[in-house]
């Protein structure tokens, strides 16, 4: 008996040490991801770098204080990953994220990177509060201590009052930020802005000269803005074919679809971790305590009836047991059918009450009630790129539970959306009986799933 309590110590430090360096192995998991991420988004291939930014927040544990810092700059890249992807909604989340670690930190250099971010979010987007936002910057200056941030801080602030028409403040922190040496990139956007100061007090010469080394940049964001300003400064057409062909390729670069896709079927994921997560770190202690009195109330028990019970056992006294394990089983297989059945339902009526107030599905009903038997080739390809952006999150919960393949996934959108046959086959550029055979295919595929009749009801086409 003495070597079962020995045995049963040994695993409770066990789990205990499993547990302590659980949070290392975690730290040293989402480095890993957070710089494969970067790396991915220097090569332009956004979509890659949103899922590794977001596997880095979701390797690490939200409650401990140790991650904070890290939490808030994965979720300040990721952030400016999707403003400049122009998900500016989702970039306003990741920012307010990033804010709420950040502000827990005593150098405030991220908290201003965060408040920076969200206020480009809220200018671009026209949204109340903008001012207030950058504002408090300033408020931070004094606690940054990065003199890299401090620089961008104040270049930030040297904007926000050129735009306000306060030149003399504008100029005022663009000139204090000359002795801090910042890096190239910073360097430039500087220029920029001192640039367009000088343009705004009437000082041409000097606007020129300033916008002009902004253009030498090697950031294609500060680079087509140098040009754009250079062709209003001087008039001359051959800055706004740079400023032309560089947006062009801005627009190459970011794949908003393919951003928004990966980066709602990753946060799944991630939700789905983080509650998991959370559960083991309330029930850890709590299933070891449980485990070493399960145990040992066992362990008396066994040998108490040892002595008592016929060696020889019946069938029925371990009937029950597993009937109800069966019983269980299937309860738990109903409620995640019923979860997945709701997020389904969820999304398309939220979804299709903006997708129809669209211009390519208005167009599309158009076209259909004027008597077209097909969709021209452009139309209906706008209408499958529109559906894969709009319904990304349906696009994952479809294809990850029921294998639908994308022919599938656009038809359930199309019905979803009210379609009938004939108009589901003129989008698809398809007879009425391939149609007819494709919605059999995808009841099948679902039906294989949710087994349960009331919710199969509820989703079949």
């Amino acid at each position: 008996m003495l070597r079962s309590y020995y045995f049963i110590l040994a695993c409770f430090l066990v789990a205990v040490l499993i547990s302590c360096g659980g949070g290392e192995s975690g730290r040293e998991e989402a480095s890993a991801h957070f710089h494969k991420g970067i790396v991915f988004e220097e090569e332009n291939k956004f979509d890659s770098a949103a899922v590794c930014y977001l596997s880095a927040i979701g390797s690490l544990n939200p409650g401990k204080a140790s991650n904070f810092e890290a939490l808030g700059s994965y979720y300040n890249r990721i952030a400016l990953l999707l403003f400049k992807s122009d998900i500016n909604e989702e970039a306003e989340k990741m920012f307010r994220e990033a804010i709420a670690f950040n502000t827990r930190l005593s150098d405030k250099g991220q908290l201003s990177e965060s408040y920076r971010g969200l206020w480009k979010c809220l200018y671009v987007d026209n949204a109340e509060g903008h001012d207030t936002t950058i504002l408090k910057t300033v408020e931070l200056i004094p606690y940054i201590r990065d003199k890299e941030e401090l620089y961008k801080t104040k270049n930030a602030l040297a904007y926000y009052y050129l735009i306000s028409g306060n030149y003399e403040l504008a100029m005022k922190y663009s000139a204090e930020i000359d002795s801090l040496f910042p890096d190239s990139v910073s360097y430039y956007k500087n220029c920029l802005v001192k640039g367009s100061i000088f343009y705004a007090e009437g000082h041409l010469d000097s606007a020129i000269v300033y916008t002009k080394k902004a253009a030498r940049s090697s950031y294609i964001y500060t680079q087509v803005s140098a040009y754009e300003n250079l062709y209003v400064m001087t008039g001359d057409s051959a800055y706004y074919d740079l400023c032309y062909t560089l947006n062009d390729s801005i627009s190459g670069m970011m794949k908003p679809g393919r951003v928004n896709s990966a980066f709602y079927g990753k946060l799944i994921n991630n939700m789905n971790r983080e509650y998991s997560r959370k559960i083991h770190d309330r029930t850890l202690f709590s299933i070891v305590g449980t485990a070493i009195i399960v145990v040992m109330i066992g362990a008396f028990l066994f040998f108490f009836f040892k002595r008592r019970v016929a060696p020889n056992t019946s069938a029925g006294s371990i009937e029950k047991p597993v009937r109800e394990q069966a019983v269980e089983m299937k309860e738990k297989g109903e409620s995640l059918q019923r979860k997945i059945v709701a997020q389904i339902k969820e999304i398309t009526t939220v979804k299709n009450k903006r997708f129809k107030k669209s211009a390519v599905f208005k167009q599309t009903i158009e076209y259909i009630d004027g008597g077209a038997v097909f969709l021209p080739g452009s139309l209906r390809n706008a209408l499958f790129e529109s559906l894969k952006t709009e319904y990304a999150l349906l696009y994952q919960l479809l294809t990850t539970y029921f294998s639908f393949s994308d022919e599938e996934f656009y038809f359930y959108c199309l019905s979803s959306l009210g379609l009938n046959t004939k108009e589901s086959a003129a989008c698809r550029s398809v007879s009425l009986s391939a149609i007819r055979v494709l919605r059999k295919r995808v009841n099948d595929k679902m039906r294989k799933y949710i087994t349960a009749e009331e919710l199969f009801d509820d989703i079949k086409l």
